[in-house]
């Protein structure tokens, strides 16, 4: 595959991912995916205003790493400095998706940590950092400072705002999005039900993250049924 053919599958996915985001309820006419060009010190992101149902492949933008317009008539998301923070601070993310889902954000608001309920959130066993400044990201300093909270981690959560998730597949950051606000509902869910919390103990979460190491179909298993929802619903 040329790099031409690689772009293009990028953008592909890229705008696959963003409509069953939207199609998901983790992003609405607000929050972006972007996606690092291989090999470069580009970035693929939607425009600022056009409605994330409606992006297509040819809409995308190209940014580099300092947020400056590449390719492109029409201005960046506001908030692009997060993506160009963590892709400087970390050259091993390949996407970034910043999105406003409101359980998971709930929990910057509360003195209750995103505890792992569910399975999945296995990956998070002590919550998720979360970053201070609830206002917009809008400056280098500000993305730099995201890009420290989030640190080596894959997912961070904005206060009083939203969410940072990285990935290196879109499969698996579609996943991670889906399987936070989901680990947010069974949390609330479980709090409003009453009694003690029992999350996942420590031992629980080696054993899920061993049973989940021993195969890798999940990511593509959600990825392939979503799209085909979203072809049913003609989201794609």
């Amino acid at each position: 595959m040329t790099s031409v053919d690689t772009t293009m599958q990028l953008r592909e996915d890229l705008v696959t991912c963003t409509r069953l985001l939207v199609f998901s309820g983790i992003l609405d006419y607000s929050g972006h995916v972007s996606a690092r060009i291989p090999g470069t010190d580009h970035v693929l992101i939607q425009p600022r205003d056009m409605s994330r149902a409606a992006l297509s492949p040819r809409d995308l933008l190209v940014v580099n790493l300092d947020g400056e317009l590449v390719e492109g008539d029409v201005p960046p998301p506001a908030e692009t400095d997060i993506h160009t923070g963590v892709y400087r601070a970390r050259p091993d993310v390949g996407m970034v998706c910043h999105g406003h889902p409101t359980l998971s954000t709930s929990f910057t608001m509360v003195n209750t940590p995103l505890l792992p309920m569910r399975h999945f959130a296995y990956k998070h066993p002590n919550g998720l950092p979360i970053h201070p400044d609830p206002t917009h990201i809008t400056t280098r300093e500000q993305g730099d400072a995201v890009a420290r909270t989030l640190g080596d981690s894959d997912a961070c959560l904005l206060r009083s705002h939203g969410t940072v998730l990285v990935a290196n597949r879109f499969d698996v950051l579609f996943m991670d999005c889906l399987d936070l606000e989901e680990n947010a509902r069974t949390l609330l869910a479980a709090t409003q039900a009453g009694g003690k919390l029992l999350p996942l103990t420590a031992e629980e979460v080696r054993l899920v993250g061993e049973s989940y190491g021993r195969g890798g179909h999940r990511p593509a298993k959600v990825w392939e049924h979503y799209i085909h929802l979203g072809k049913t619903a003609g989201v794609l």
